[in-house]
């Protein structure tokens, strides 16, 4: 959210201050217990006074809640290769993929520590919502487009796929990576792959009878 309260848009321009405050933050969070963060700490890491942090952000729990947007607002950017291109897919999707993970690697900390303060654990809070969503609606504006030009087979409805591909990178990136240290590299290759042998490659021809 912005300070005044609205929600922020994807091509929304960042304030250098509120920036600097989540980058504080965010660092702060990954030498420091959330419990054991205050406020005034991270006012002096990001060298603003107590009441510039207090105009952008009214408590802790709020520059949290803002940071993990601000992470899904820069992995919707990375993503941005492959969403939004018109190359070539398989590329594309690599390309795509190694930048998101690399925004999560650099936040892995804070969406952590975003769960465990949400209280659940198989589903995100509902004011993340949006920004799931869309991930889902650009993927699927970018399978529809493909299956337009004819380089994608229109047998899978282009929503239906993008809902369970994403499932399976958010699943495994979860798993494997933030919570098991696992090969990034290996794993952008495998899943820049299944998700173009899914959406991209034609299926073959029945067997005759």
């Amino acid at each position: 959210m912005s300070p005044g309260g609205e929600p922020l848009e994807l091509n929304e321009s960042r304030n250098a201050t509120e920036e600097a405050i989540l980058d504080a933050a965010r660092d702060a969070l990954a030498d420091t217990e959330y419990r054991r963060l205050t406020m005034d700490v991270i006012a002096k890491r990001a060298f603003v006074s107590r009441t510039a942090l207090y105009f952008y952000f009214p408590n802790k729990r709020a520059l949290v809640d803002r940071l993990i947007l601000r992470a899904f607002l820069d992995m919707y950017e990375a993503a941005a290769p492959y969403l939004d291109g018109s190359g070539d897919p398989r590329a594309e999707l690599r390309r795509g993929l190694a930048r998101t993970v690399k925004v999560i690697d650099r936040d892995a900390h804070v969406l952590t520590l975003a769960a465990m303060l949400s209280g659940e654990e198989d589903r995100l809070p509902p004011q993340w919502a949006p920004y799931v969503v869309r991930f889902v609606e650009g993927a699927t504006a970018r399978i529809a487009r493909d299956q337009t030009r004819g380089i994608a087979p229109s047998d899978i409805p282009p929503r239906l796929a993008a809902q369970a591909l994403l499932a399976m990178v958010e699943r495994h990136v979860t798993l494997e990576l933030i919570q098991g240290g696992g090969d990034a590299h290996q794993s952008i290759r495998v899943l820049a792959e299944l998700w173009w042998r899914a959406v991209y490659s034609k299926p073959a021809d029945p067997l005759p009878a």
